[in-house]
């Protein structure tokens, strides 16, 4: 009785092994890989959503620049991934295509929201 039980908890073990902790190392380790050959130059994501350039880097901090003179210091830890030059090349290709296109007077224009509607209002609307 005690040892099917064992053999149960043993198979458990290694089933969660597989599953769950030997894919999470794998990734871990693909990342700090990625972190220490990060270099100035490379486009990067950080794990807020940020796109930006290398700048310059330190042991703990990384300086990107995300604008012409904006430059912001970000965790290492923070930078999700590095772009691969073929997405940035389409990403960049996209921007130009978006900048060709002729702009119309209603374009120009900011768009604001409409101003929320009362409970009375959306009453009378509805009646």
């Amino acid at each position: 009785m005690g040892n099917g039980f064992f053999i149960v908890l043993l198979a458990m073990f290694a089933f969660l092994y597989f599953l769950l902790i030997r894919p999470q190392r794998q990734q871990q380790r693909k990342h700090a890989q990625m972190l220490t050959a990060l270099k100035a130059g490379d486009e990067i994501i950080t794990s807020g959503g940020i796109y930006g350039e290398v700048v310059q880097l330190d042991d703990e901090r990384v300086m990107i620049e995300i604008d012409d003179d904006v430059r912001i210091a970000v965790a290492r830890r923070a930078i999700a991934t590095v772009v691969p030059p073929e997405e940035l090349q389409r990403l960049e290709s996209e921007e130009v295509a978006e900048d060709a296109q002729p702009v119309t007077a209603d374009e120009a224009q900011p768009m604001t929201a409409e101003e929320p509607m009362t409970a009375e209002e959306r009453d009378a609307a509805r009646s």
